[in-house]
């Protein structure tokens, strides 16, 4: 026989109750587990360590360095979300796609540099390479958030969205010491430079001296001069039979450099 509601006190319906949501809830918690996760992740896009790794100048090692930009990024962070709030707020979170949302282009960079100079500071010091675009994705990232506690999923992965295409475009913006493909040539460079420096030394006194060579050998040819240096000289891999006949070449020409 089943018991009727009046066979139950008050008490026992409301423990009744809370057995049957609490079985609920981890019976979703369960059945979600995955999907909350991809979902915290992709609330989160781009990730902070993405943020950190294409907007400042730092190594994959350097852990003491990308600690203090994490840490940067978060303070930023905080004071996005206090202002991307009251922007919202103002709005009553209305979002109309028919017309582009000005507030998600608007200067949250421009309010750091003035309202938060320390911060702005602290990112130079840190060689941030594009300041502006990553407070761009803070903020997105910021609206995100907001949007999607407020059950706007739409707008929150509209921002999403529109958070990896400022990220996109902010990696490969040319402007000047923002640039940074120059800035990869400018590293190789000095590192080739480097590499080099004792070999450029040698090399013009390399050419007067294959040029000399060429002179009292009586050679006419500079692959003639070329082998026979080769054969009895520059024994060694490098030089190549090719670097030499070329430094002939230029040196011949009054290129002693």
């Amino acid at each position: 026989m089943v018991n009727s509601k009046e066979d139950f006190s008050d008490e026992d319906l409301q423990k009744i109750l809370e057995q049957a949501k609490r079985i609920e809830f981890e019976r979703l918690q369960h059945k979600t587990t995955i999907p909350t996760v991809f979902i915290k992740e992709l609330l989160d896009s781009p990730p902070n360590y993405l943020l950190s790794h294409n907007f400042f100048d730092v190594g994959y090692k350097d852990r003491k360095k990308i600690s203090a930009i994490h840490n940067l990024i978060e303070k930023i962070e905080n004071i996005a979300i206090k202002y991307c709030r009251e922007l919202l707020e103002e709005q009553d979170y209305y979002v109309n796609f028919e017309q582009e949302q000005p507030i998600m282009y608007a200067g949250f960079g421009i309010h750091i540099i003035f309202d938060h100079k320390d911060l702005y500071l602290e990112s130079k010091e840190l060689k941030c390479l594009n300041f502006h675009k990553l407070c761009q994705c803070i903020k997105l990232k910021a609206f995100t958030r907001l949007y999607f506690e407020n059950r706007q999923y739409e707008a929150s992965f509209y921002c999403v969205r529109l958070a990896s295409y400022v990220f996109g475009a902010g990696t490969n913006e040319v402007s000047g010491d923002n640039d940074f493909q120059k800035k990869l040539s400018r590293s190789n460079k000095e590192k080739a430079n480097k590499r080099w420096s004792k070999h450029n030394q040698t090399r013009p006194e390399k050419k007067k001296q294959y040029l000399e060579i060429m002179n009292q050998q009586n050679f006419t040819a500079f692959a003639e001069t070329a082998e026979y240096i080769k054969q009895h000289i520059e024994t060694d891999k490098k030089p190549s039979y090719d670097t030499i006949k070329r430094w002939l070449s230029q040196a011949n020409k009054g290129n002693f450099s």
